[in-house]
């Protein structure tokens, strides 16, 4: 299969726009519910019951706290903010007049007042997150836990005056629900992008490393590995030039040059076994470079590539011979490979 059939086959960049279309979605939603709870807020700063307006505004940081410390990669500025919002919502319940008064007289103060300790104590576990990142998820699960208990109170012990308000607190928690939601989801799918990107990128370098015609490592492979990837002293080395393929270009077309190419690399592959790498060094030589110094390419492996490629090639309405030299270098220097191969690709070789 080549490269351009594997790539049509792999639509990553529909991947990429339906991913981003959900992300686009889920954004969406999140900023409506947010604006929502925004409304409702407003809505009740108009009515005279201070206590619930400072607990609703309290379960509205606190949820915005819990979002913020989902996110990857952390947003430590904007985590510290929500949590100094959450911080002076406690602050006001227990110290406004009207709020503290409220909570006293029915008896929620203790729970409110144990509530801000158990806050509190999370300011140390923020701290740790400079330098011990890996404790995001466990300080997620305890922040969550205390707004579970809270919530829980909340529900239990909290009797809204007006059926309006009380219409729009359980409008609240159903959009906090859906902004929890959406916020799991935006992390989901920015993992899901990053996957999708670091397929995208691993492809391309593939891509990159691998010839359009016959799917064999390139030059580009070639030079990449030699630098990179070769840590042996020594190497092996098989250099193949088919000579008539400009004879073959020129009088029956590119195409016949083409499928000649293709018919010798898949000849030259099946006659060696993974202890070789098989490059298309130009556009008609091929190289044999074995992977250890201890894999030699003989006289023999040499002569079956010779008698492969000796064959005649049948096509259609004809039968054509290639034209080939082979040169073989044995105990080659890593660090004088590139040199070596600079020599064979601006000098003849002689057949062998």
């Amino acid at each position: 299969m080549r490269i351009k059939d594997c790539v049509e086959q792999f639509p990553i960049s529909i991947v990429k726009i339906v991913l981003a279309t959900i992300t686009a979605c889920v954004l969406a939603v999140n900023v409506i519910t947010i604006d929502r709870i925004n409304q409702i807020n407003e809505d009740l700063s108009d009515r005279k019951n201070e206590a619930t307006w400072f607990i609703l505004q309290l379960v509205k940081e606190y949820s915005n706290f819990i979002k913020e410390s989902h996110i990857k990669p952390l947003n430590r500025d904007r985590l510290w903010l929500a949590y100094d919002l959450t911080w002076s919502r406690f602050d006001i319940i227990l110290n406004s007049k009207e709020s503290s008064k409220f909570i006293e007289q029915a008896s929620y103060k203790a729970f409110i007042d144990s509530q801000f300790n158990k806050f509190k104590a999370l300011e140390r576990s923020l701290v740790l997150l400079d330098t011990e990142p890996q404790i995001q998820d466990a300080l997620t699960q305890r922040i969550e836990v205390n707004f579970e208990e809270m919530i829980h109170f909340i529900n239990e012990k909290f009797q809204i005056e007006s059926p309006i308000t009380e219409r729009n607190r359980t409008e609240l928690q159903r959009l906090l629900t859906y902004q929890k939601a959406s916020t799991v989801a935006l992390v989901v799918l920015f993992l899901l992008i990053s996957c999708v990107f670091w397929v995208d990128s691993k492809l391309r370098r593939t891509i990159q490393r691998k010839d359009a015609l016959t799917c064999l490592l390139n030059r580009t492979a070639l030079t990449n590995d030699i630098k990179h990837h070769l840590k042996h002293p020594i190497y092996h080395l098989l250099s193949i030039r088919i000579l008539n393929i400009p004879e073959i270009n020129q009088k029956y077309g590119i195409d016949y040059g083409d499928v000649l190419i293709q018919v010798a690399a898949d000849r030259v592959a099946n006659c060696l076994t993974n202890d070789f790498a098989l490059y298309r060094y130009s556009g008609s030589q091929f190289l044999v470079l074995s992977n250890t110094p201890d894999v030699q390419i003989t006289p023999n492996l040499q002569q079956s590539i010779k008698d492969a490629l000796a064959e005649p090639i049948e096509l259609s309405d004809m039968a054509l011979i290639l034209d080939i030299t082979i040169h073989r270098e044995a105990n080659l220097v890593r660090r004088g490979l590139i040199e070596k191969l600079t020599q064979l690709s601006k000098k003849p070789v002689t057949a062998v």
